[in-house]
């Protein structure tokens, strides 16, 4: 098999989203916390009793994890270009050399994705 093609396996990646007027309005706090290639989710609810396991964060891991909240947090802010670089990049170069290839995107209603994979002018 063609060295070029050893990171054409399946990959999963997450991306946290800015927030958005709503949230930012009511002050949303954000439950996300990223590390390396972990995603830590905290509890929303923190009234919860310390033995009920909601009150509990849970990691997950990925193999990218995007911080994409803050723009002013410049050493793990992950824009449009370093997600392209990481995840794109090699599924493009497999694609034009004749492979398939594939990306699911999922995330909330009326976020655009497709546009945003299929219109480079769409941000």
């Amino acid at each position: 098999m063609d060295d070029s093609l050893n990171d054409s396996n399946v990959k999963v990646a997450v991306r946290v989203r800015p927030m958005n007027r709503r949230e930012k309005e009511l002050k949303t706090k954000c439950v996300v916390e990223m590390d390396g290639n972990q995603t830590v989710l905290h509890p929303a609810i923190i009234n919860l009793n310390k033995s009920d396991s909601r009150n509990q964060s849970k990691v997950f891991a990925y193999d990218n994890c995007f911080w994409s909240i803050d723009e002013s947090q410049k050493d793990k802010f992950a824009g449009q270009d370093v997600v392209f670089q990481c995840l794109g990049e090699s599924l493009l170069d497999n694609a034009f050399m004749g492979y398939n290839a594939c990306i699911f995107a999922y995330g909330q209603t009326g976020n655009i994705l497709t546009c945003r994979h299929l219109n480079d002018g769409y941000h």
